[in-house]
């Protein structure tokens, strides 16, 4: 465990954090531009998570995903971060059967976008858990996707620089 608290880089020195969201769901986009030193929403990335002080909820969808993107190196790198961040207890991954019924009318719902299963996955996370704050890149499909009703994603990445 030498390596959690670099790996996390979740605790700043100064123990002070700008980001106040207690919970937030992961979309792959972040964990990629977490891990990918070239993708434009890397620094962004990195900075959000040197100053949360949080937990991280996601799914298996989202999971694989990330990996089927990232290179061999990047994936090992957000594996030990998944396994250190799990292990802190600062990551919960949905272990609740998948709905297909309503992966598929979300889908519909949102053809145009169109909304691919790691997307539905995250939204109907968020719906269970009433967690509207989200990491992801995709900013314009998670912008239209709702919670429910009219409730927004909030996109927690937006403001940071």
């Amino acid at each position: 465990m030498r390596n959690r608290r670099a790996c996390l880089d979740h605790r700043a020195a100064s123990g002070t954090a700008t980001t106040f969201v207690k919970n937030v769901t992961v979309d792959s986009g972040f964990l990629i531009g977490l891990f990918d030193e070239t993708d434009p929403l890397h620094s962004r990335c990195r900075g959000f998570l040197r100053d949360y002080r949080g937990r991280f909820l996601t799914t298996e969808s989202v999971i694989t995903e990330t990996m089927a993107l990232l290179s061999t190196k990047q994936q090992w790198r957000c594996l030990e971060w998944l396994g250190n961040a799990a292990q802190a207890g600062l990551l919960r991954v949905d272990r609740e059967p998948l709905d297909f019924g309503s992966i598929e009318k979300l889908a519909r719902k949102y053809a145009d976008q169109p909304m691919d299963f790691a997307d539905a996955s995250v939204v109907l996370l968020a719906m269970r858990s009433g967690i509207r704050e989200i990491l992801t890149a995709d900013r314009r499909d998670f912008a239209v996707y709702r919670m429910g009703g009219r409730t927004r994603f909030v996109d927690v990445l937006a403001d940071k620089v």
